[in-house]
C-alpha cells in the first residue's frame, strides 16, 4: 500500500516517507547512544502507522480495514521475523518491536525487503569491523574495565543497518513511483 490509488498519490506516500525517516533517524540516534530503542518510540510509530493507514484507506477503495490489514500484515511480518531470531538468541526485544512498527508503516512486502537489507548491510559492517580490528589491533581494556564491555563496544546496533536499508529501499521505490508518475524516463542528461 506504500503506493496506493489516492486523488493526489504522492501526498500519502510522502508522508510515510517523511514519518519512516523521522522514527528510523531518532531509533538509530538513540540506539547508537544507549544501545537500547525505548517502547516510546517503538509502540506510538505502531500505532500511529495504524491509524495512518486506516484513514488514508477510507479515503481510497481500499477501505478502511483494507488499510488497517495492510498495517497489521507489515507489523505482523518485521515483528515475526526478527521475534524468531530474538528467541534463538540473535538481537534484543527493542530490535523486534522496531521492525514491527517500521512493517506498520511500509507493509509486509517492504519490510521483508528492508530486513533482507539489513541483513546484508550488517554481515558487510560486521567484516569491515573484524577487518579494521585485525588491522588496527583492538584496543586493552582500561583498568577495571571488563573485556566483554571492550567487545560490546564494537558491535554495530541493528537500528543503523536497518536504517541504511530501509532509507535505500523506500527511496528506490519512491523515485521509481516518481519517475512512472513524470512520464519521463531518467537520462543522465536530466
Amino acid at each position: 500500500m506504500l503506493f496506493f490509488e489516492h486523488p493526489n498519490p504522492m501526498i500519502p506516500q510522502v508522508i510515510v516517507l517523511l514519518c519512516v525517516a523521522a522514527f528510523t533517524a531518532t531509533g538509530c540516534a538513540w540506539d547508537l547512544k544507549t544501545r537500547r530503542l525505548p517502547n516510546w518510540l517503538t509502540v506510538t510509530t505502531f500505532f500511529a502507522g495504524l491509524v495512518f493507514h486506516s484513514v488514508v484507506g477510507s479515503l481510497t477503495e481500499q477501505g478502511l480495514v483494507g488499510g488497517f490489514l495492510f498495517s497489521l500484515a507489515g507489523f505482523g511480518m518485521g515483528f515475526g521475523i526478527l521475534f524468531v531470531l530474538f528467541a534463538i538468541g540473535g538481537g534484543a526485544g527493542g530490535d523486534v518491536k522496531f521492525m514491527g512498527a517500521l512493517g506498520a508503516w511500509v507493509g509486509w512486502k517492504a519490510i521483508l525487503i528492508i530486513f533482507i537489507g539489513s541483513g546484508l548491510i550488517a554481515a558487510i559492517s560486521l567484516v569491515v569491523v573484524a577487518v579494521w580490528s585485525l588491522a588496527v589491533g583492538s584496543p586493552e581494556p582500561k583498568e577495571g574495565e571488563k573485556k566483554e564491555s571492550s567487545l560490546a563496544r564494537r558491535k554495530i546496533p541493528y537500528a543503523i543497518p536497518a536504517t541504511i536499508s530501509a532509507w535505500l529501499v523506500l527511496g528506490g521505490l519512491f523515485t521509481l513511483k516518481w519517475v512512472a508518475m513524470s512520464g519521463s524516463a531518467i537520462t543522465l542528461e536530466n
